[in-house]
């Protein structure tokens, strides 16, 4: 079990002065639940950091505390669940990559409440798209590095693994859902998955026939910088064809969410490499296959922790009238269960579910117990 955890902010780019002599670097990263971590060195001292290109630098509430970090001004942000709140603004007074060759300074970054969002993945914030302006990033998921360089001469890549940035400074562009349905999308490698389709896109695809709903469901409440989403109807959907440039997936699985744009996550990372031209707003997408069948099962429930207690937290058609969101399990095939850590089924989800392909669970509903059979079909 995998509760989606969005933290991404959702904004306009920032220039950002100070950028040392142009030269490449390779930037390790791990994964983490999803994210990706690397490691900077902020301030004279290495920290770790989410590397997200669809969000805008920002630090943990206690990172500033502790470093004294002095309020700049505020700004308006839009998180993930499409939620607006302004924040106070910070300076990052010296960012350098491990390697030393590229050296940010006077870094604006959005102060985030306490606790931090970030606690579950041991990170003091966020590196976003802003710092990245006039520079080529290239993501190789193989390899798990970032290399980052100059963007004076274009990279040498074939212009047909290339779509433009549709908004400038963001990595946001046109794919196409089927034949003749273009949907504008941000690549989010803040987004753990692999597509998650925006509400308003879905009603207008649904009006050409661009996918199947394979489901109706209720819950799926998802975190941003500004708290939690209230539980709501959405839909699950298949698209029998989503084109990223000239590579075709099939199949393609998604669930209607809020974000301000529709995503494409880091999960893309495992069908080929991508580069960022910040400098020329280009994307790059150089896939390891030309066709990538994506069809797969899904669970007829969904589970979070909560307050250490397993509950559900999404239900679908197929268990509608039988569970309720907040349900609670009590027993998983017939043990009962344990107090959960909640990062932990964040970043490794719950054992007794990833043991087996099916469970029964035993549910204590407002009716009395009921007993689920939790199954990918």
């Amino acid at each position: 079990m995998k509760q989606r955890i969005l933290i991404s902010l959702l904004l306009c780019v920032l220039a950002i002065p100070g950028i040392a002599q142009p030269r490449k670097t390779v930037l390790p990263y791990r994964l983490v639940g999803g994210k990706m971590i690397v490691e900077m060195i902020m301030n004279g001292t290495p920290r770790s950091f989410i590397f997200d290109t669809g969000g805008q630098t920002a630090l943990s509430g206690e990172i500033c505390e502790e470093l004294g970090l002095p309020l700049t001004d505020s700004l308006v942000v839009t998180d993930v669940n499409s939620k607006k709140l302004a924040y106070p603004r910070v300076e990052i007074e010296s960012l350098l990559f491990p390697d030393k060759m590229y050296h940010f300074m006077h870094v604006p970054a959005i102060k985030l409440p306490t606790p931090s969002p970030f606690a579950c993945f041991q990170t003091d914030g966020l590196i976003g798209s802003d710092i990245l302006k006039g520079m080529i990033v290239e993501l190789d998921g193989k390899a798990k590095t970032i290399t980052i360089s100059n963007g004076e001469q274009a990279p040498t890549i074939s212009l047909r693994k290339m779509l433009g940035f549709v908004k400038k400074g963001m990595p946001v562009v046109a794919l196409q859902a089927g034949r003749g349905n273009s949907i504008n999308c941000l690549f989010d490698t803040g987004f753990p998955g692999f597509f998650s389709l925006k509400s308003t896109d879905f009603e207008t695809l649904k009006s050409v026939g661009a996918f199947t709903v394979l489901a109706e469901g209720f819950g799926g409440a998802s975190i941003g910088v500004a708290g939690e989403s209230s539980a709501a109807s959405f839909y699950r959907v298949q698209f029998p064809e989503l084109s990223i440039g000239g590579t075709r997936f099939l199949n393609v699985s998604s669930e209607t969410a809020t974000p301000p744009l529709t995503l494409l996550g880091v999960k893309l990372l495992d069908y080929g490499k991508v580069t960022l031209d910040y400098a020329r707003s280009r994307f790059y997408f150089e896939a390891y296959k030309a066709e990538n069948d994506l069809k797969s099962k899904h669970y007829n429930v969904a589970l979070r922790v909560k307050d250490g207690v397993l509950v559900v937290a999404t239900v679908w058609d197929a268990m509608k009238g039988e569970v309720e969101v907040g349900d609670k399990v009590t027993k998983i095939d017939g043990q009962p269960v344990s107090t959960y850590d909640f990062c932990e089924s964040i970043i490794n989800g719950i054992p007794e579910l990833k043991a087996k392909k099916k469970v029964k669970l035993t549910v204590q509903t407002k009716n009395g117990e009921k007993t689920i059979v939790y199954e990918k079909k």
